[in-house]
């Protein structure tokens, strides 16, 4: 999971002075205008945060308290509260001015991404605000799902081709199922899937040196990438990468399987892309496209296939999760989406609530949250389409935060074939020290 981890707030002062010199370029002095505009890109896609200001006060508790209650046989609804958004609105304002400049006078080849960019963060900025609310839902709406609405696009086909692959990872994993998704589990239906669950499994956050914690250390040391890891017990994901550093949620039991693969994930899908991003010509590297955070998503799945570890165990977890955003999508509650995920797919408590609490950010669990995990399984056959047409496109989406559709116009600025990893990636079946 891609997460830029600084809360979501700014200085006024700074913000106002983006819009300022925007405004004080006008349609002349291009340098100066699109230095401020880049400013502006690079310090709006830090400071708002939609993961981060999205996810619900005390998380963990809850999370327990929920699950503790599944695995009695009652699915409850959340009690989930969230921080009071910003009050200041300065950085919006700023993103809206970029954008009225860039429209009175378009001239370079990449206004039209640096647009696409500035409308993504502002509707992004609009999601942070609306934390708690039933607006959440629409704008949710207007940020994932739009972009897969478009008909006769390949964005758009990919949408249906998603659907169809969801459903056939959940039959080959075994996970579908005829029974009602809305009668809640019986309490030896819950224990037997907990039970499965734990086998061979170790805590995220052990000090042995197999855990989550100590392989993602180990590996960030192995490959020598500015970056901090730390535990974080709030996470509702495995992991997530920031600016510099990668957060890992603790108590989870953990297979080696899934260590190794969130590794690599997390490591070479998200970490890596911004290291190499500082060595890119243009700034979109750094700052990202429009999708460009759900592409990443995209190739990282498609890095996990490549090195083998996109098993069958991935594929059910990656189709319940766009199963279960889709039933929200439909109307099911919080509550209804955790019953379907274990009496349909066998989820154990644990990831039952884990799962519905991912798809319902910045709800309260009876109206739709954020639901960006319907993004995962487009975003993958977008990448993999993509590369198999152009494999030579892979070191570009590999430095940064990049669209495919923007591949073409940003191949120019991207940073040099060197500074691609030149390490191996870990793949299934490696041994290791």
């Amino acid at each position: 999971m891609n997460l830029r981890t600084r809360p979501p707030t700014f200085e006024s002062g700074e913000s106002a002075g983006f819009g300022a010199a925007t405004a004080r370029s006008g349609v002349s002095g291009g340098s100066v205008r699109l230095a401020a505009i880049e400013r502006l890109l690079v310090y709006a896609s830090r400071a708002i945060v939609p993961l981060a200001a999205l996810t619900p006060i005390e998380a963990r508790a809850e999370r327990e308290r929920l699950t503790g209650a599944l695995r009695a046989g009652h699915a409850l609804a959340p009690r989930w509260h969230y921080a009071p958004p910003p009050a200041d609105d300065g950085l919006r304002r700023a993103l809206d001015a970029a954008e009225s400049v860039l429209a009175r006078a378009p001239e370079g080849p990449l206004d039209a991404l640096y647009v696409g960019r500035i409308r993504e963060l502002a509707l992004e900025a609009a999601l942070c605000a609306a934390a708690g609310t039933r607006e959440l839902g629409r704008l949710a709406t207007a940020r994932y799902a739009a972009s897969e609405a478009g008909r006769g696009t390949p964005r758009g086909e990919r949408e249906p081709q998603a659907t169809a692959l969801c459903a056939r990872w959940l039959a080959s994993s075994g996970g579908a199922s005829s029974g009602s998704a809305r009668a809640h589990p019986s309490a030896g239906t819950v224990r037997r899937a907990a039970s499965f669950a734990t086998c061979l499994a170790l805590r995220s956050d052990d000090p042995h040196a197999g855990s989550l914690l100590q392989r993602m250390r180990a590996e960030v040391g192995r490959l020598g990438l500015p970056f901090s890891v730390q535990a974080a017990p709030a996470l509702a994901a495995l992991a997530a990468t920031g600016e510099d550093v990668i957060l890992v949620a603790t108590g989870r039991m953990l297979t080696a399987e899934v260590v190794e693969r969130t590794v690599l994930h997390e490591v070479h899908g998200h970490a890596w892309p911004r290291v190499r991003a500082r060595y890119a010509s243009s700034v979109l590297f750094r700052a990202g496209t429009a999708r460009g955070v759900d592409e990443q998503e995209g190739r990282a799945l498609w890095l996990e296939r490549r090195t083998g570890w996109l098993g069958t165990a991935r594929k059910r977890q990656l189709a319940t999760r766009h199963d279960a955003a889709c039933a929200m999508v439909d109307g099911a509650s919080f509550a209804d989406v955790v019953c379907r995920l274990v009496r349909m797919h066998g989820a154990s408590p644990e990831e039952a609530v884990v799962v519905a609490e991912r798809v319902f950010r910045g709800s309260d669990g009876t109206f739709p949250g954020l639901g960006r995990e319907r993004v995962y399984l487009p975003a993958l056959l977008r990448v993999q389409a993509r590369l198999e047409d152009k494999p030579d496109d892979e070191p570009v989406l590999a430095s940064g935060q990049i669209a495919v559709d923007a591949v073409d116009a940003l191949r120019p600025y991207a940073p040099p074939v060197e500074h691609h990893s030149t390490k191996r990636m870990p793949r299934r079946g490696d041994e290791r020290d």
